[in-house]
Parts: C-alpha cells; sequence; structure tokens
C-alpha cells in the first residue's frame, strides 16, 4: 500500500493550509509522504485543478490518495466523494470536477453526505479530506464512509468538434511559461488530416501557421511555433517568450485547424 499523498490546490504558498493539513495527516500516520502537485491553481478554477491533476496521476503508484482542495466546500447538498479510480482514491467535493478528471463514464464513488454549513466547512481539506485520507491510508474500509453510487455531479470534458476540413478547438491551459495548450490531441490530427495540406489558426484568424515541430528551438527566437507536446496535445509557443502575452491567449481562446487546402 502506498503512503503517498498529493495535494493540488488555489492556495498559493502564503498561507498556513499546507502545512496544516499535512501535520493533520502526520500526526496519525508519521511515514505519509507528501507531493504537492501545484498549490498555484487559479482561485476555484475546477477546469485548471482537473487539468493539471488528469496531467500527472497516471504516474503514481497504486494506492495514491489525491486530494483537489480547489472549491472543496460543499454546497447545499453537503456531498463529499472518494473516488476509487485505476487503483488510486481521489478525496474531492462534489462539484462537478470528477467528469474532467475521469471522462463522461460514470465512475463508482463514495459518497459522504455532510450536509451544508457545517463546522468546520470552510477548511474542509482539514477537517473531513485529512481523515479521510487517514482512513485509506490505514486500510480501513471506506465503503463504510458513505454510500456507493454514480450519481453525482459531473461536468462533461471540454472536446473539439469537427465541421468539413475543419477541426475547431480551444486553449485549457496556460502554463508558466506562456504557452497555451489546446483540447486537439495528436490522435485527432493523425486520423483527420494524414498527409493533407493543413493551416493553424490561432486565436480566430489573428494568426496563422502551416507547421507543427518536435521541439521548440526548431524555430528561431521569437518564432511561433506549435507541438504536441508531452500530453500529446497540440501547444502553441513563442521560442524563449509567451505566446499567452505575445499572441494575447487565454483559457477558451480559439484555436482551428484548417486541411485539405
Amino acid at each position: 500500500m502506498s503512503t503517498i499523498v498529493t495535494l493540488t490546490t488555489d492556495w498559493g504558498q502564503s498561507d498556513y493550509y499546507i502545512g496544516a493539513v499535512k501535520a493533520a495527516i502526520l500526526s496519525k500516520v508519521p511515514n505519509t509522504v507528501f507531493v504537492d502537485i501545484s498549490h498555484n491553481i487559479e482561485s476555484f478554477s475546477i477546469a485548471q485543478a482537473a487539468f493539471v491533476l488528469k496531467s500527472s496521476y497516471h504516474q503514481f503508484p497504486s494506492g495514491t490518495i489525491h486530494i483537489v482542495g480547489v472549491d472543496s466546500e460543499p454546497d447545499k447538498h453537503g456531498n463529499i466523494l472518494v473516488i476509487p479510480y485505476l487503483n488510486q482514491y481521489f478525496i474531492l467535493n462534489d462539484n462537478g470536477i470528477a467528469g474532467l478528471l475521469f471522462g463522461n463514464e460514470p465512475t463508482p464513488a463514495i459518497i459522504i453526505k455532510t450536509g451544508f454549513a457545517f463546522e468546520g466547512s470552510s477548511f474542509t481539506e482539514l477537517n473531513i479530506f485529512s481523515n479521510i485520507a487517514i482512513i485509506i491510508l490505514k486500510n480501513g474500509d471506506i465503503e463504510n464512509l458513505g454510500e456507493k453510487s454514480t450519481n453525482y455531479k459531473r461536468f462533461p470534458e471540454l472536446l473539439p468538434n469537427l465541421e468539413t476540413n475543419t477541426i475547431n478547438g480551444e486553449i485549457i491551459y496556460i502554463d508558466s511559461y506562456g504557452n497555451a495548450v489546446s483540447n486537439i490531441n495528436k490522435e485527432l490530427f493523425d486520423t483527420n488530416i494524414e498527409d493533407t495540406k493543413y493551416e493553424i489558426l490561432i486565436n480566430s484568424n489573428l494568426y496563422k501557421t502551416k507547421n507543427i515541430y518536435k521541439a521548440y528551438k526548431e524555430v528561431e527566437k521569437g518564432d511561433i511555433v506549435c507541438i504536441f507536446n508531452s500530453l500529446a496535445l497540440l501547444e502553441v509557443a513563442i521560442r524563449e517568450g509567451s505566446a499567452s502575452q505575445l499572441l494575447s491567449l487565454k483559457r477558451k481562446s480559439e484555436i482551428r485547424i484548417k486541411y485539405k487546402l
């Protein structure tokens, strides 16, 4: 059984929250290993949290516990989810993020009915999530915590759509370099475009390029470079610059690929 607990939050680094949650778990399970996936998620952005966690959880060993501390306070329905998935555990609020993490297929969860505005609800990670993590770390039975069901909120994963000779996508993530990651994956590109000529239209039609490269340094400094990144997603970058700033890209900016030109 793994003793790894990961944290994905929008807390930043200046407050006491990270230390408090880690200390609560360590006081009961001293050999716990913590991995901070990110504490720089935009406030309340479950879409960004889902992207960051989804891009990394496959690398963790079986038994890893993932605490999602973004929009964690239960709403009027008062549900917390514990989702066993790929031999790992995900502890999160029932706020729709599960669909973004695992797709639209129903994934059974243990639904814990906490109620609404309970004492300690303003710091759910400390008062509930950490206790759930401790139970899992001690090989406790999570099915005793609540009802097993697929009846919880799921926001659908944002997928590109196809029109005649066009793939329509959008930017779903901006990294710390200002690189813009789209929801267009390499499989979709290869299936539809194959060996035909194509053109990538960035931020509607403001910027265009006709090449996808394998490395950033295949272009000159300051040039646009599109690559399929380590996640096999189409990424727009500026060599040694910020595509977000220089191309005015942000989340939900349009990116299209026209082919059979």
